[in-house]
């Protein structure tokens, strides 16, 4: 117990908009693996994937922060209460200066994930004139740090029409240009018709959900969309393939594009945010980048 705040006191100390303040997750701390903390100035989050006693919860209470909640992850349908303050109905997370929406409420996601902030940042310093896409593009983080980038325009698609509609608002709240961003609420893989026809792209972004029901599947799924990069991309264009799936290597990205996509090349791989706290990172996030041969 003393070496979990311990680790979240050096990191709190240093803390400026957005951080992950403990990370459990990444195996390199026994005992202590169900457990994830994160910081949302002024929030601190708590999220437990398996049970964890009242008493051990209390002790996050010295925290000088106004509000500390817990999400219990390993529900069938999580939950989230209020330890310390209350559930802000209104709440941002800020990253680079720019800002993004966040709901704690009964969602199991909160509308940003800290681990792709290394994606965010290679879109930042990559994305000068380009024309990107974005599949599964979520609440559109990716795309506001490409146009942040200069990107020359974004094309959003996700299948959630409430997912974008956060997305537009971020875009607005970050006061950027909407005649750059284009937002698609389409299943991806009913949808090639519509994504070839607004491009073709410098960079695609692929970052799917591990398993999203019947839509998407990565083992089912994430090859045919590879297959398909030829016919929606410029000459010297860059996918950036993400997985976020534990049992799945960068390897397996990389084994795909070989056999379905050939005339691209690996350029490097980027892992999760949290990569150095994890006992293989490989385990977390990969991020793949390609680049086409020409």
């Amino acid at each position: 117990m003393e070496m979990i705040h311990s680790i979240i006191i050096g990191n709190l100390s240093t803390a400026s908009g957005c951080v992950r303040l403990f990370h459990g997750r990444g195996n390199s701390y026994p005992g202590l693996e169900h457990i994830v903390v994160d910081y949302f100035a002024p929030t601190i989050l708590i999220t437990l994937y398996k049970e964890e006693s009242e008493d051990f919860l209390n002790t996050f209470l010295s925290y000088d922060v106004e509000n500390i909640l817990v999400q219990k992850r390993y529900l069938a349908r999580p939950e989230l209460y209020s330890l310390k303050g209350k559930i802000p109905s209104v709440a941002i997370a800020v990253e680079q200066n720019l800002k993004f929406k966040l709901n704690f409420g009964i969602h199991q996601n909160i509308g940003f994930f800290l681990d792709m902030a290394p994606g965010r940042n290679w879109l930042l310093n990559n994305s000068q004139d380009k024309f990107v896409l974005n599949l599964f593009s979520y609440t559109c983080s990716l795309s506001i740090f490409a146009l942040q980038g200069g990107a020359s325009s974004v094309v959003n698609f996700d299948m959630s029409k409430p997912a974008l509609s956060v997305g537009l608002e971020n875009h607005r709240l970050n006061g950027l240009d909407l005649n750059k961003a284009k937002f698609f609420p389409h299943d991806i893989m009913k949808s090639w018709n519509k994504i070839f026809s607004n491009g073709p792209y410098d960079i695609v972004v692929i970052d799917p959900p591990t398993n999203q029901g019947d839509s998407f599947k990565v083992e089912r799924d994430y090859h045919k969309i590879v297959k398909r990069l030829k016919e929606m991309t410029n000459d010297n264009s860059v996918i950036m393939a993400c997985l976020n799936s534990p049992h799945l290597t960068s390897q397996y990205l990389i084994k795909l594009f070989s056999e379905h996509a050939p005339e691209y090349s690996v350029q490097e791989i980027i892992y999760s945010a949290f990569s150095s706290v994890e006992k293989d990172p490989e385990a977390g996030l990969k991020i793949v980048m390609f680049k086409k041969l020409v």
